[in-house]
């Protein structure tokens, strides 16, 4: 027998309309590695949920996990103690005053002796590198070592399946590769595992893959089978990994000979040298023309024009930040969010703030947005202080969206809710109704269609949309965007990347903290870098002569087209013309 063995899992949750699972059949076998793939609300997390006992009244024909009966009360508890569940956000599942105490939690529940949990913990610390942190308050750690201390957390207790929900979605790069390292040690160790992901490129750690849509299983087979059917990835809103889309772009003109799905593959079909034999670019040597050109915006999202996206831009405003210093205060521990940050948004530039989880990127945005007061240091808006500028300069003059700005939504119509902000500043009416119908159409949802509609009653994508058309309604001249791609299918992530591109076009500013490199190259002009609440770099991008390594000393990656053209070692001199796909198959 399968250690998970499903058939006709069905569940709804209360209230709603419609069954988040309607019979989905999956068989997994002890050791092996599984992801799970899907748009946004195609049931990957109800899955998940259930697979760990974390959600009850499931309805199947056979719901055996670890040979726990998952629709009956008994099956529903004992599956808790074989299966370990992991979430997105590690804040959610930290409970311990120490790292030490977090890894003991689990195993104090179940009432194992003291000794054998003074054992566990400590082969927990050294499993997951975490020996050094064992006295370290929680929340004073990265987001990787807090994900990892999750981890651990949850494999203290002996587990046979272990149940992740998009654990990297949060994460700096390096906190991404270090929780990625940690998981596939465990899948070498042979404990079975399920990783529910949006993102494709960790679609090929797993043995195979399993696509929901509509709370079904459409696809259940090798991670090659999934990205060699173009029709069914655009059919279930997701995409290729960035090597296999400049790979397709490249094998559909006859560049390189088959598909291509990581980047070692992508090297050698386009006949460099061995992939271990790289050279980093001198000083005298840059980027050839094509890769540098993919900063350019993404192509028009259907349904949104030029004219709307006009229509929502007024006159540019400039933003300085001088010594910017802010600290949070959290009972007896206090934390420095930002020290001295000083930078320059010009009037209408596309600026990307990076830096690791926890920098302060968060906190600038607010801080600029005026959601928040700097202990120390000065915003000025135009050349002058906020007060001076006047209340309608942020009120009006710069939107703020949200990380989950979804969750933001509160009115009984799309319509409403999008008004709500324009109304809010005593617009007349006919002004409202003009900025409700232009912010809708910019963001490809239409009053017409989607007006009237409940916002609850949208997909996970396009209520991320409408939250933005919320904002856009107040028609900003300076946009700020706190990670807004997380957890977006990669339909959605493509939907969002356009309409940015076009409100960029239309001479609107802004500025995007994102952990995604590869859209931050592609719609800004420059970047600054957060470190420890400082700013350690900024201006236009720049690689070579050390401008990969800038990124590298602070836990971040250069973007997908400069990795592949240091990969292949060549000077722009020689610049293959196959790259000139690159922009295009990417953008």
């Amino acid at each position: 027998m399968s250690l998970i063995d499903i058939e006709g899992l069905r569940f709804r949750y209360a209230g709603a309309a419609a069954d988040a699972l309607s019979g989905v059949d999956l068989a997994v076998e002890s050791g092996e590695f599984v992801a799970v793939v899907g748009a946004n609300g195609s049931g990957k997390s109800t899955l998940g949920r259930l697979l760990g006992g974390l959600a009850r009244s499931a309805d199947a024909r056979r719901a055996l996990v670890c040979g726990h009966d998952l629709t009956s009360t008994e099956g529903h508890f004992a599956v808790r103690r074989d299966v370990g569940v992991l979430f997105q956000n590690p804040d959610n599942q930290l409970v311990g005053a120490t790292v030490e105490e977090d890894l003991a939690f689990g195993l104090e529940n179940i009432a194992l002796p003291s000794p054998e949990i003074a054992l566990r913990v400590d082969d927990m610390l050294t499993r997951f590198d975490l020996g050094a942190l064992r006295g370290r308050e929680p929340h004073l750690l990265s987001g990787g070592q807090r994900q990892r201390t999750a981890l651990a957390g949850v494999l203290a207790v002996p587990r046979r399946v272990l149940v992740m929900d998009e654990p990297t979605a949060m994460l700096d790069p390096a906190g991404r590769d270090e929780v990625l390292a940690a998981v596939r040690a465990e899948a070498a160790r042979g404990l079975t595992v399920v990783f529910i992901t949006q993102e494709m490129d960790e679609v090929l750690l797993a043995d195979r893959v399993v696509a929901l849509a509509g709370g079904r299983a459409v696809f259940d087979g090798p991670p090659a089978g999934l990205f060699a059917r173009h029709a069914l990835l655009d059919e279930l809103s997701l995409g290729l990994p960035p090597a296999a889309e400049l790979g397709l772009a490249l094998l559909e003109r006859g560049i390189v000979p088959e598909l291509t799905l990581t980047l070692d593959e992508l090297v050698v079909a386009l006949g460099a040298r061995s992939p271990d034999a790289v050279r980093t670019p001198t000083a005298a040597e840059s980027l050839p023309a094509a890769a540098t050109a993919s900063q350019g915006t993404a192509p028009p999202l259907a349904g949104a024009t030029t004219d709307t996206a006009e229509a929502l831009a007024v006159a540019p405003l400039g933003v300085v930040c001088r010594g910017l210093s802010f600290r949070y205060d959290e009972g007896a521990t206090t934390v420095d969010a930002l020290r001295g940050a000083g930078l320059e948004l010009a009037p209408g530039s596309a600026v990307a703030l990076l830096g690791p989880t926890g920098s302060g990127k968060s906190t600038l945005l607010q801080l600029v947005r005026g959601l928040l007061t700097p202990d120390q240091g000065s915003v000025l808006l135009d050349g002058l202080a906020p007060k001076q500028a006047g209340h309608d300069q942020r009120e009006r003059r710069i939107g703020l969206v949200f990380q989950m700005p979804e969750m933001q939504l509160f009115a009984a119509t799309c319509r409403d809710d999008v008004a709500f902000g324009p109304r809010q500043l005593g617009w007349p009416a006919a002004e409202v109704d003009d900025a409700v119908a232009g912010a809708l159409e910019a963001v490809g949802l239409p009053a017409a269609s989607f007006g009237a509609r409940h916002p609850y009653s949208l997909s996970g994508g396009e209520q991320r949309r409408l939250a933005l058309a919320g904002v856009l309604a107040m028609r900003p001249a300076l946009l700020l965007l706190d990670e807004p791609f997380v957890s977006l299918d990669p339909a959605s992530r493509r939907d969002l990347q356009a309409i940015l591109g076009d409100l960029r076009a239309s001479g609107m500013g802004l500025v995007l903290a994102t952990h995604d490199i590869d859209r931050a190259y592609a719609l800004c002009d420059s970047r600054i870098v957060l470190d420890q609440g400082a700013v350690v770099d900024a201006g236009p991008w720049r690689f070579g002569a050390g401008g990969e390594e800038a990124l590298q000393a602070h836990r971040l990656k250069p973007p997908f087209v400069v990795e592949l053209w240091r990969r292949l070692g060549r000077v722009a001199a020689e610049a293959p013309p196959q790259l000139a796909a690159a922009a295009e198959a990417l953008s």
